[in-house]
């Protein structure tokens, strides 16, 4: 007999909570110092229920970490490389993703945890590493399609676009302000001069 709609909802929502604890619990105390136990009661789950979605600690993990990247992909997808006002585009481009990044702290040093640990976790890594590459590879192509308008300064497009997703990570786990300080917004046009406007 097939699942109601009411079933389902149910069952996404329990999945979700048991996402959201695991989630902020790892990146709290990292994966050793988080037993499953500790995520159900936190999620507000039967211990049991937990791997009714997940098959074992290691995909909820992973789980945890990539399927937020999803969500993230539209930081790819609204770069326009063919903008014709590419300066417009890159000052629109930046106050989005402090804006979003401002936002992300949790999740950051949860990501932060995969990257000082990637042999840990290939896996996971690999998908991180995959998102962060199709991220610099836009902005790369939008810097280079300012730099052939003539209204960037020449210099390595890649070297650019790394230190740029660089700096959106840092500035994050590195500032305690809170999401809405206006402060995150002011950070814009000094992050603007990483792509060398010529005005």
């Amino acid at each position: 007999m097939p699942l109601s709609e009411e079933q389902i909802q149910n069952m996404q929502r329990k999945r979700r909570q048991i996402l959201i604890a695991a989630a902020t619990l790892f990146a709290e105390y990292g994966y050793e110092g988080t037993p499953v136990k500790k995520i159900a009661e936190a999620a507000g789950v039967s211990f049991g229920s937990v791997f009714t979605y997940f098959d074992n600690k290691e995909t909820l993990f992973h789980s945890a970490v990539t399927e937020p990247l999803k969500e993230f992909e539209k930081l790819v997808e609204e770069i326009d490389p063919e903008a014709e006002d590419v300066l417009a585009e890159l000052e629109t481009m930046v106050s989005k993703h402090i804006r979003i990044y401002a936002s992300m702290n949790e999740f950051l040093n949860l990501v932060t945890r995969v990257l000082t640990h990637y042999r840990k976790f290939p896996d996971t890594f690999k998908e991180l590493d995959e998102f962060h590459e199709r991220l610099r590879e836009r902005v790369m192509e939008l810097v280079v399609s300012g730099q052939n308008k003539g209204v960037l300064y020449e210099q390595d497009p890649g070297n650019v676009a790394t230190v740029y997703t660089s700096l959106l990570m840092g500035m994050r786990l590195s500032l305690i302000d809170e999401p809405e300080s206006s402060m995150w917004e002011r950070l814009v046009p000094h992050v603007m001069q990483i792509f060398g406007p010529k005005h």
